[in-house]
């Protein structure tokens, strides 16, 4: 027989977002009783998890979810696997780790998805900067920007060790006209910044740094919808969630979904809270026409190309694999990345690809994406494989010999879809990126393409490689400063990947407010990345963490 348990609060989704929140509720007001109902297992410290390596075998371990795109128009009809992680902390227990913060104009530009709205002050730099301070116990405390960083938050993080070729690289990149940076985490990201990632070499998997003591944590619990209450001449209200197998968690208070930007969307559709016509296709109710949710999804795509070393450079032990390397313990547990390298575009140039977008308006110099933004990155990798180098990539052996240049599409304009593929919530969504679908990102990333070449021909670089001894997929040449755009599209098509940053499912403006509550519906927040309203130049995770402190600061000051 099902069962019924009452808390004040419900969270659905005990992941990055869901495990912050919970502790942060249950700090701020001991009172609460509180629920975090998580799908996957409670094996958040399992050895897979918390090395740097065992990452890439989550998915076997049934410690992360594949969810597969439908084909991809531009993109040579691939289907891309969209990794999460299924587990209690979610995507922190299977991501790469890397500790970025954007641009300020990037979140600066969330409030004005919000028209003035009571609260949308909170999404600004300023108004998430207390947020990102408090999590991170950054590492430089001396050399850094005081006035940006935390010090003595719950996150360690940490750059990247003096790895082989630095100081060419830098040399190189220089060459390019990238000035330093000596801290591109303070709001302003543009030029050479040392990578930062927040392992200790462990992983910091979100239930393991925040304190879950008071909270009545539920794994292996999956969950089927919203509980939602319509009473004659009252608001919808949600009165908690409901699992498959017929448990239901009340909510006195509140329910929060935190599933991510794949899961949220589909539990919301589910509830039947979402666009009527969707919902009728799959015999769902309409309890709230919601016409944006799952229609505003994106997400970071990018370009890894591998190189050899030249023979003597990779004698020398300068790549992962290598005995010399793999035996230095300075290197040892450290991500193998050197530099964050952050890029503007010519916005002239990128102007024209933005009014081949959209041929009937007019595209004003003032477009927010015609200001100095941090378009893309170039990053050095000490290896290669094919899994990050794109379908159609020979094996890569793992033996020193390889380094890998990557760029990738931080401000996409493409925007793509999360849509039931049925009734039944133990189904897979239908995941649609629609990646590269804009002359504008097709655009941004051949640019970064060709910076990529430039580096891997600059003078610094030159004892190391060599132009010829770049890999390319099978039935593709090398690339080169000559290579037509049309062929660096095919390229893209053939080979760009995913970085796993999925966005903006259920974003604020349009799903919910600027308090994170589902429009059309009381006692009813999402708290994830799915609530973006527009994309970041930077990996997701920090941001994660904020929102989910402010979310937890705007709760505890309601329920006061």
């Amino acid at each position: 027989m099902a069962t019924e348990t009452t808390f004040d609060i419900v969270i659905a989704g005990g992941g990055t977002a869901g495990c912050a929140l919970a502790s942060r509720l249950k700090q701020g007001n001991k009172s609460l009783s509180i629920a975090l109902i998580e799908r996957g297992s409670d094996d958040h410290t399992n050895e897979l998890v918390m090395n740097a390596w065992g990452r890439t075998r989550l998915e076997g371990a049934g410690l992360d979810t594949p969810y597969p795109t439908v084909p991809q128009k531009h993109m040579d009809d691939r289907v891309i696997k969209l990794h999460a992680g299924n587990v209690l902390s979610g995507s922190s227990a299977a991501n790469a780790g890397f500790w970025m913060r954007p641009d300020r104009k990037d979140l600066d530009l969330w409030a004005g998805h919000l028209d003035g709205e009571e609260g949308s002050e909170r999404w600004t730099y300023q108004g998430l900067l207390p947020h990102l301070k408090r999590i991170e116990s950054h590492w430089d405390r001396e050399g850094s920007d005081r006035e940006a960083h935390g010090f003595d938050g719950p996150f360690k993080t940490r750059t990247s060790p003096e790895l082989p070729l630095r100081q060419p690289i830098h040399d190189g990149l220089v060459s390019l006209g990238f000035e330093d940076n000596p801290d591109n985490l303070n709001g302003t990201p543009f030029g050479i910044g040392r990578h930062c990632d927040n392992w200790t070499p462990l992983r910091q998997p979100a239930a393991a740094v925040y304190d879950l003591s008071g909270v009545s944590v539920i794994t292996n619990a999956t969950i089927h919808k919203i509980l939602l209450e319509k009473k004659y001449g009252q608001d919808v209200r949600a009165t908690g969630v409901q699992l498959v197998d017929g448990r239901k968690f009340l909510a006195s208070k509140e329910v929060v979904l935190s599933c991510g930007a794949y899961r949220t969307p589909q539990i919301l559709l589910l509830s039947g809270i979402g666009p009527a016509e969707d919902l009728f296709r799959h015999g769902i109710e309409t309890i709230v026409d919601s016409p944006h949710v799952g229609k505003t999804f994106f997400d970071h795509s990018g370009i890894f190309i591998p190189w050899k070393l030249d023979s003597a450079a990779a004698e020398a032990g300068l790549a992962m694999g290598h005995p010399k390397y793999m035996a230095n313990p300075s290197f040892k547990g450290a991500t193998p990345i050197d530099w964050m390298t952050i890029g503007a575009l010519d916005p002239s140039a990128l102007q024209k690809q933005l009014q081949k977008d959209s041929p009937t308006a007019s595209i004003s110099p003032t477009h927010p994406l015609l200001a100095h933004r941090a378009h893309y990155w170039l990053a050095t990798t000490y290896y290669a494989s094919g899994s990050i180098s794109g379908e159609g990539m020979q094996e890569i052996p793992f033996d020193g010999n390889y380094i890998t240049f990557s760029t990738l599409n931080f401000l996409p304009t493409s925007r793509g879809t999360i849509t039931l593929s049925s009734s039944n919530p133990l189904d897979y969504p239908v995941c649609d990126p629609n990646y590269f679908a804009t002359e504008h990102d097709r655009f941004v990333l051949r640019e970064g393409i060709r910076q990529i070449l430039r580096l891997a021909q600059s003078e610094p670089l030159q004892p190391y490689l060599s132009p010829t001894d770049q890999l390319a997929p099978t039935n593709f040449p090398p690339l080169s400063l000559s290579t037509t755009d049309a062929d660096l599209d095919a390229r893209v098509r053939r080979s760009a990947i995913t970085i796993h940053h999925g966005m903006g499912s259920a974003s604020m403006g349009k799903v919910v407010d600027a308090k994170l509550r589902v429009k059309g519906v009381r006692g009813l927040r999402v708290c994830d990345a799915s609530v973006f309203p527009g994309p970041l130049s930077a990996t997701p995770q920090a941001v994660v963490y904020a929102v989910a402190e402010s979310c937890a600061e705007m709760m505890v000051g309601e329920l006061a």
